[in-house]
């Protein structure tokens, strides 16, 4: 069974990632995050585990991350330590 992921940065100063996870108890949620990435292990039973690693394009500031789980949804805001990358570069066109 997988689970749904979605990652955006709709600021240009922090990650934004959601992660469906039906069935799972808040309990069970083994989120850890560093500056280079973040790892999520959660059970579902004893027969379903759900396991995602992300790597960080920018550093993180770890320390001020906010997360939240309702109705089968996590959902992480993982502040940038640096600046955007993208932030000045031109887009490359596609004919």
């Amino acid at each position: 069974m997988d689970c749904g992921c979605d990652c955006d940065d709709t600021e240009g100063d922090h990650y934004h990632v959601s992660i469906e996870l039906p069935g799972v108890k808040k309990k069970d949620i083994d989120l850890k995050i560093i500056k280079t990435g973040m790892r999520l292990r959660a059970k579902k039973g004893s027969d379903i585990e759900y396991v995602s690693e992300l790597k960080f394009l920018c550093d993180a500031d770890a320390d001020k991350v906010k997360a939240e789980y309702e109705n089968g949804l996590l959902t992480v805001d993982v502040p940038f330590d640096c600046p955007d990358p993208f932030k000045d570069v031109k887009p490359v066109k596609i004919p």
